[in-house]
């Protein structure tokens, strides 16, 4: 564990005991792949490191209470939807509450929350938490030897594909981490595919045939020498188009 690990942890504790039994969430981003490689590891992926803790939501209702829990445990509230919590060290625990938008547009859209301000929304999010989360109960040692335990909810593995992959297509540009994501993610689905999974379904709509899109412009393009896009150096290109090919099915 390193100190980004840890803030993200912290983060997803501090997610966890502002929530309400009742309260419909996810940790998603860079925390999600990595809880997804915790649940089921395998070798062939590389874990990357993230600072920030990204939960989504899928009622505004929670917005409201759920940040003002955040900041009675001593964050302090960034604009609408980020929160930062300083806890010795140059970097503090820092969390993004997103929120679900119910609409088939593409990209981040900022929705003005009365009381809490402007939070981003994505429309991807309905549709992956409309499907059961993996609930998963996590202890970390940190790094001063104190342990943490926490529940906390994430997508299963499919929908965790399908958000990156639209995440990647909206950002490719600016940052490689979605695809390095990618690849942790299809080395999991290559790994357990007992798993529940439906992108090489033929017939396939709506998000998923979005993601599927996105995904085989990334397979058709990755392993080209100039790919006009961010690519981590280490990312194994041919094999992981080989992934995509194998697992999801080629759409128009």
């Amino acid at each position: 564990m390193n100190n980004a690990d840890e803030l993200g942890y912290l983060g997803q504790q501090a997610v966890a005991e502002a929530v309400s039994p009742d309260d419909d969430y996810r940790i998603v981003g860079g925390h999600m792949v990595r809880l997804l490689l915790k649940a089921y590891p395998t070798s062939a992926a590389t874990p990357r490191s993230t600072l920030d803790a990204d939960a989504a939501v899928g009622d505004v209702e929670v917005i409201g209470p759920l940040s003002v829990r955040l900041v009675a445990q001593d964050f302090v509230k960034d604009g609408g939807n980020i929160f930062r919590k300083q806890v010795g060290g140059e970097k503090p625990i820092e969390i993004n509450l997103l929120l679900s938008r119910l609409d088939h547009s593409q990209g981040v859209r900022q929705r003005t929350v009365e009381g809490v301000g402007q939070v981003d929304t994505l429309p991807e999010l309905s549709w992956a938490m409309a499907s059961e989360p993996l609930v998963l109960d996590v202890t970390a040692v940190l790094l001063d030897g104190r342990t943490i335990t926490y529940r906390t909810r994430i997508p299963d593995i499919e929908a965790a594909v399908v958000l990156k992959a639209h995440a990647w297509k909206a950002r490719r540009m600016q940052s490689d981490k979605d695809l390095a994501d990618l690849r942790t993610l299809f080395e999991i689905r290559h790994a357990y595919r007992e798993l529940p999974w439906r992108l090489d379904e033929p017939d396939l709509r709506g998000f998923r045939k979005d993601g599927a899109r996105a995904l085989h412009e990334l397979a058709s393009t990755v392993t080209r020498k100039s790919a006009m896009y961010r690519v981590p150096a280490h990312l194994d290109r041919k094999h992981l188009a080989a992934l995509i090919n194998r697992y999801v099915t080629s759409v128009k």
